[in-house]
């Protein structure tokens, strides 16, 4: 069956969707409606899954159960870090992980959610440091976990959809490899098959429709790059869907921060976050996603808590942006050009 036309709206919110604190997750679903959102996306973390050889899913299949009763898609994201059996330092974290176990973990995942999740993406932000060392070897260490994890999800269930990518949208002070610079060191090594390409596209102080200075870096503004290297990629055959064409793009990350010091006012805040989804939805046919992070506000000193995208408070009240989301999802769905959201 096809993928119904239209952008996908989807979410991430780990803590709320995944974890279940601080908000009800059946309330959360309900705000989901109202945001027009079909797809959910969560990770599955590896060193939280994997105990000594064997595999826990119970938290993520809480949430894929949950979500799908509800009429929500949900993707996953296979991401560090290691377990410390599984690194080259023999700690967890992010350093030289073993391909041969990663794909172990991809092919189990996938067959235990074989019928229930149909997208996976490989990694998190692979261009930087933070989820992959040394940078140097960034490109054939993703490379490697890559070609595993493909295999690994082809050979458990040949329909599922696999985004190669979710990498970061630029890099500073040697922090990593610029996204599309990284694309081509990965490919440096020969072809590659993927289902399509998973980008995230923060710009945190700029409207939506800026293009991000560095010819080699890609945010929502600037996405045309991303899809010039892929049609290029696909005419040489260096990376192509499995029909031989260019790969489509998902925006697995995208937000804008209301609270730290590049916060933005809350109603120009609003006005960027339905002007993004214009923009994806009007005028990049390529882009087949935009994920907003974060629907509530983490508490103060909760892990990650200073990265604050979201679009409710703790106790529920809607910002200004996501009144602004609500609406142009309203009449985007009845112009037909979002998929719907579950009703």
């Amino acid at each position: 069956m096809p993928a119904p036309a239209g952008l996908e709206v989807a979410v991430q919110d780990n803590a709320v969707l995944l974890e279940r604190h601080y908000y009800e997750r059946d309330r959360a679903f309900d705000r989901l409606r109202e945001l027009g959102v079909s797809w959910i996306r969560a990770p599955v973390i590896w060193d939280r899954v994997e105990k000594g050889g064997r595999y826990d899913w119970a938290q993520v299949d809480s949430l894929v159960d949950a979500a799908r009763a509800r009429g929500f898609h949900v993707q996953l994201g296979l991401i560090p870090p290691a377990p410390a059996s599984a690194t080259g330092d023999g700690r967890p974290g992010v350093v030289r992980p073993d391909p041969r176990r990663f794909g172990a973990l991809a092919r189990a995942a996938a067959e235990h959610f074989r019928g229930r999740v149909t997208r996976w993406s490989i990694w998190n932000e692979p261009n930087l440091v933070n989820w992959l060392e040394p940078v140097a070897d960034m490109p054939q260490l993703y490379r490697a976990l890559y070609e595993a994890g493909y295999a690994a999800i082809r050979a458990a269930d040949p329909e599922a959809r696999i985004l190669i990518g979710e990498t970061a949208p630029y890099v500073r002070r040697g922090n990593g490899i610029a996204p599309l610079e990284f694309l081509r060191r990965v490919l440096a090594a020969g072809p590659l098959r993927a289902d399509g390409y998973a980008q995230h596209s923060y710009d945190f102080a700029s409207p939506p429709e800026r293009p991000y200075p560095g010819a080699d870096n890609v945010t929502l503004g600037s996405i045309g790059r991303l899809t010039g290297e892929l049609d290029r990629l696909a005419a040489s055959h260096y990376l192509e869907d499995r029909g031989g064409r260019p790969l489509d793009v998902w925006i697995t990350e995208f937000g804008y921060l209301q609270t730290t010091g590049r916060a933005l006012a809350p109603q120009r805040r609003a006005d960027y976050v339905r002007r993004a989804f214009e923009l994806a939805a009007s005028r990049y046919p390529r882009v087949r996603q935009l994920l907003q992070y974060l629907l509530v506000s983490p508490p103060p000193g909760f892990p990650g808590g200073r990265f604050d995208t979201s679009l409710l408070t703790r106790t529920g009240v809607p910002t200004p942006a996501f009144g602004a989301l609500a609406a142009w999802s309203r009449d985007a769905e009845r112009a037909g050009r979002i998929v719907p959201p579950p009703r």
